[in-house]
């Protein structure tokens, strides 16, 4: 088994497998982990001999770095449209741009195309395809799904991701344990929203609660480009929101990149004056029960690992919100 200083010496193995120990010991301290520059040469021969490296080219045996990683082959049939030309064209710069499909293509036959992508955990797995069939349900007829294994991977493809998102998760879990500190719930999740807008670049982020009829929204803290919580959309319609709506009833993110063309969005004219992009929402659960929403816009794209890392923030509110509960002080009306 691979632990995570592993992890981290093969990523920079494969960018770099010229890298002294030297270099990658310093990397690995910043991240963290307490490690000698003879501590990193044992490590990398024991993966020499392990056959985990086949090669000074660090090129990655797939029978041993990929079998804890989530390999799907997905087949999609079409129906066509007006709009089913510029989908696919969508489609097509949405497979090319993302680092996480190395393999697609069109078919002729029963299905119209097919790809292959590697995760490295089943919630981003999940999270990627809600965001998938969100932007291109209208152009998907038919959607399966496989697990399958792979006998050959490109070098870079395995551990790509891994670094980065071991950096964003310690930087992550700096934060959150920063946000101990405020004993007082409303302050930690006011600190809380600015920090999500801070981290992930963003535009605007909101936190909402379910009212008692739940029937309704309540505006409680905001952060970014708008601050106020008692303006025009202070209250919103839990049954009528698109967005938010799905969030609380299925108790999972809803996701989106392409938030101007997303068909569930409220107010495209607003989001194209504004210049957004990405739009993500996520539950926050008590008893398992969704009893708030927090929703986070921006102008730039966001990433699998940005989705993955919100998921770490809403969870960490979750148990915040469970103690709050639990000791009767917080009602939202």
């Amino acid at each position: 088994m691979l632990d995570e200083i592993d992890k981290v010496i093969l990523s920079y193995l494969v960018k770099n497998s010229r890298i002294s120990s030297l270099e990658i010991r310093k990397e690995i301290n910043n991240l963290g982990f307490t490690i000698t520059d003879r501590a990193v040469r044992h490590r990398i021969v024991g993966l020499v001999k392990k056959k985990v490296v086949l090669g000074y080219s660090a090129i990655l045996n797939p029978e041993l770095t990929t079998n804890n990683k989530v390999n799907r082959t997905i087949l999609l049939k079409f129906k066509y449209s007006k709009n089913s030309e510029n989908l696919i064209k969508l489609l097509k710069e949405y497979v090319q741009e993302s680092s996480f499909y190395i393999y697609a293509s069109k078919l002729n036959g029963d299905f119209n195309w097919i790809y292959h992508f590697v995760f490295d955990s089943i919630e981003q797995y999940e999270i990627e395809s809600i965001n998938f069939l969100n932007r291109f349900g209208e152009l998907i007829s038919d959607f399966r799904t496989y697990e399958s294994i792979n006998l050959k991977l490109s070098p870079y493809s395995v551990y790509d991701n891994d670094l980065e998102g071991i950096e964003r998760k310690t930087k992550v879990f700096q934060i959150l344990n920063s946000l101990k500190r405020y004993d007082n719930l409303n302050d930690r999740l006011q600190r809380t929203v600015e920090y999500v807008v801070k981290y992930f670049n963003a535009y605007f982020a909101r936190i909402r609660f379910v009212d008692k009829n739940k029937t309704n929204l309540i505006l409680r803290f905001s952060a970014g480009k708008y601050t106020r919580i008692d303006g025009e959309f202070s209250k919103v319609s839990l049954h009528d929101s698109l967005q938010l709506g799905p969030a609380i009833r299925k108790k999972k993110p809803f996701v989106t990149n392409d938030l101007p063309h997303d068909p569930l969005t409220r107010h495209p004219d607003w989001v194209k004056k504004e210049k957004l992009l990405s739009f993500a929402a996520y539950p926050l659960l008590y008893k398992q029960e969704a009893v708030a929403v927090l929703a986070i816009f921006s102008r730039k794209k966001f990433s699998t690992i940005d989705f993955e890392m919100l998921g770490i923030f809403c969870d960490q509110l979750s148990k915040d919100l469970t103690g709050f509960f639990d000791a009767k002080e917080f009602l939202c009306n």
